[in-house]
């Protein structure tokens, strides 16, 4: 509480719209302390974070048991291990999903390295890797946003290219990975 309050200072806010725990670390004893918070109304959102696969049936059972309004979580072309743990659960209890690591640490950019995007990607406005793997996360329809970092402002821009246009249907996200599966 006495590092919310510093928080709360430094900010010069009264209030957070998301306040997280961090890598499912003293979860518990965390979310009970965000959940008073939330009731004082000094946060808006509580959440749980994760970015390793074995973590994902920990997850599902604090989505089960404190039902947090968003829980952020690894999901990319490599890893979609959370297609059948995390995401359905969350669904199951109305949390939101937040995806980071969506480009999977830059792997995804080196495995497509020098390799043409499909012509037929063209048909929901996709025009780089970066938006093929974006628009293949934001499709899944129990996704609700995903969090790609970057520090190039041309890639911010083209992430925010994602946004354009429509979004694949599941055929369409099912050819997405058989064709990045065979490069």
């Amino acid at each position: 509480m006495e590092q919310n309050a510093r928080s709360y200072q430094a900010l010069r806010t009264d209030s957070f719209d998301l306040l997280q725990v961090h890598n499912l670390k003293d979860t518990d004893d965390h979310l009970e302390t965000l959940a008073a918070l939330k009731a004082d109304g000094k946060i808006r959102y509580v959440g749980i974070t994760h970015v390793r696969s074995r973590l994902n049936s920990e997850a599902v059972g604090f989505i089960e048991k404190y039902k947090p309004d968003f829980i952020q979580c690894q999901y990319n072309m490599l890893d979609r291990s959370i297609e059948n743990s995390v995401l359905p659960a969350a669904r199951e209890h109305g949390v939101a999903v937040m995806i980071n690591v969506p480009f999977g640490r830059g792997r995804l950019f080196r495995a497509t390295s020098g390799e043409q995007i499909p012509g037929w990607a063209s048909d929901f406005g996709v025009d780089s890797w970066g938006k093929f793997f974006l628009k293949f996360i934001l499709a899944h329809p129990d996704v609700t946003v995903a969090i790609p970092g970057t520090v190039n402002d041309y890639h911010v821009v083209d992430n925010l290219g994602a946004l354009k246009g429509r979004l694949p249907t599941q055929q369409e996200r099912n050819r997405m990975i058989e064709y990045f599966n065979d490069l």
